[in-house]
């Protein structure tokens, strides 16, 4: 079983370590992700990233470690042990899950964000799960968006004023491919190609082309985008920005 098809870009130049595909393959069983085992077991992400995209073997302690994981208290059982089994033994890691799943984590629950400097990154890296884990997570008191479906971005620029300026932070929601047909018309997106990404209203004006549309439109002229071009499509939902009213002054009438 193929647990993570998306990664087929990092293919591994050794073997891939049996213990790993069993480690990769309960992870995904568990709907657990390498980060909720990184923080768990305190190995780093980057290093179980590698055990499967170079092939590495994890070291001794690191096997200790993955046994326990696999096989609770029973480190060199050559099978797998039932959940209920698990459930009995209450081995350190179910334990530790059970505490983990209990308290807030900001890490699952977070929305990874990419600011002007890391933009550039993110165009050619964005389908890179290492690259994402690596990224900062902010979280948004109040608000519902939380995890994978959504990004904050920050506007780069002065295409899109009044409406955004320079440096405001957009929390988007994304647009799955399959979606990008019936977006509705005038909205504003982020827009990400291969070497750039865009805040623009879009007009789609058949099935391969977008009409992208600054606001500022005195200095920035409309232009076509193809559908195929583009490779994550995200809806802005929420603004946030830094400027403060200035002072402002009344009659004083007492």
């Amino acid at each position: 079983m193929d647990i993570f098809p998306h990664y087929h870009y990092h293919m591994a130049t050794n073997p891939i370590n049996q213990l790993v595909v069993k480690l990769y393959e309960k992870l995904a069983k568990e709907n657990l992700k390498v980060p909720d085992f990184s923080r768990i077991t305190g190995i780093p992400k980057d290093r179980i990233y590698k055990w499967k995209q170079e092939g590495t073997s994890p070291k001794a302690e690191d096997e200790a470690t993955i046994k326990a994981f696999l096989y609770g208290d029973a480190a060199d059982s050559p099978t797998f042990i039932t959940d209920n089994r698990l459930e009995e033994q209450k081995t350190p890691y179910l334990l530790s899950r059970r505490k983990q799943k209990s308290q807030p984590d900001l890490e699952n629950d977070g929305i990874v964000y990419v600011p002007i400097p890391a933009q550039a990154g993110y165009s050619n890296r964005y389908h890179d799960p290492l690259y994402l884990d690596n990224l900062e997570k902010t979280s948004l008191p109040g608000f519902p968006y939380k995890g994978e479906r959504y990004r904050v971005f920050d506007v780069k620029g002065d295409s899109m004023e009044p409406t955004y300026k320079e440096g405001y932070h957009l929390v988007c929601e994304r647009i799955e491919q399959d979606q990008w047909y019936q977006i509705a018309n005038w909205y504003i997106y982020v827009v990400v190609l291969e070497n750039d990404i865009l805040v623009k209203r879009l007009y789609k004006k058949d099935a391969e082309t977008f009409i992208a549309i600054s606001d500022n439109e005195e200095f920035y002229p409309q232009f076509v985008i193809l559908v195929k071009d583009v490779k994550e499509l995200w809806l802005v939902k929420r603004k946030i920005d830094w400027e403060m009213a200035p002072p402002k002054k009344f009659e004083i009438k007492l």
